[in-house]
């Protein structure tokens, strides 16, 4: 078979189909990391939309019933090992 010049390298039709294989390969494990990258965020932006929505409440029902933030927790069925992180932020309020 012939040779090809590419970037002052003698390329063989062997080689450039090797070259070509290393770049299908790093290419499909870039997307695959890429679209890792989309879920693990995805995943962290539902979750901050679930924290943020549950102070939300947590903050209407303190506003609009009077109740205490540990009453308006309760209501909503908080876990308690949430507790803490929603009453440092609606204490800041």
């Amino acid at each position: 078979m012939g040779e090809r010049q590419d970037f002052d390298l003698a390329m063989t039709h062997e080689m450039e189909m090797e070259v070509q294989g290393v770049c299908n390969l790093s290419k499909g494990i870039w997307e695959r990391g890429m679209e890792k990258g989309m879920e693990k965020g995805m995943e962290k932006g539902r979750a901050e939309g679930a924290f943020q929505n549950m102070a939300a409440s947590i903050q209407n029902l303190v506003n609009n019933m009077g109740w205490s933030i540990e009453q308006a927790m309760t209501a909503l069925n908080d876990p308690e090992a949430d507790r803490p992180k929603y009453k440092e932020l609606l204490q800041k309020q």
